[in-house]
């Protein structure tokens, strides 16, 4: 690629998603895959999650970062509570998502979302990851701000969530709308001209 330039982060439209989720039958996995999405987590990080990290009562889940190791207390998204509901207890130290032979490993859920991308015939550059790519660009859709996805993503420099501005438009299209009805907004339009003056006896000798 030439010096200077990069690629845009890959992602999934929000039909694209929907198509996802609804080839999902597993009450685990849609669980898994759920806070991968609504949260941004990378593959290493939901691993890492444990029971105790979820309180149901509360709806609050502890988000864990591998870059910085950082942590933050977040509400649930209320269908993310309803699927870890679903899920069979355990003790509180115990992994969130088990497999046959213990807590899932990154390769295990990266095969899983392979098997499950391609059941739902949907693009194969799509990755795991792309799914944090994902919930960045819907969040700018939804009309967030910078800093709220920055956050959320547990960026710790606002440059790295910028590129998500170049994918979506939706929140500037959002702000100009807005803009076009502010009396505070001159519309050349609406202006009328002054009348024409004769020009100065001057000018015409």
């Amino acid at each position: 690629m030439p010096a200077g330039s990069f690629r845009l982060p890959r992602y999934f439209t929000q039909p694209e998603l929907q198509q996802f989720f609804a080839v999902i039958a597993d009450p685990r996995d849609r669980a898994l895959f759920a806070l991968i999405y609504h949260y941004g987590l990378r593959v290493g990080e939901v691993a890492l999650l444990e029971r105790r990290d979820i309180d149901l009562v509360r709806s609050r889940i502890v988000v864990k970062r591998l870059k910085g190791g950082a942590w933050a207390e977040r509400p649930l998204f209320a269908s993310t509570c309803v699927l870890l509901q679903r899920l069979s207890d355990g003790q509180r130290d115990a992994p969130l998502f088990t497999g046959r032979r213990g807590p899932l490993r990154k390769r295990q859920i990266q095969s899983r979302f392979s098997r499950y991308r391609d059941r739902a015939g949907l693009r194969r550059d799509l990755t795991c990851h792309s799914l944090r790519h994902s919930i960045a660009t819907h969040l700018l859709d939804a009309g967030v701000s910078l800093e709220f996805v920055q956050d959320h993503l547990g960026h710790q420099n606002i440059r790295s969530t910028s590129v998500y501005a170049r994918i979506t438009d939706r929140h500037r299209a959002a702000v100009f709308q807005m803009l076009e009805a502010s009396p505070w907004i001159v519309d050349p339009t609406q202006s009328e001209l002054p009348p024409l003056s004769a020009p100065p006896k001057e000018l015409l000798q």
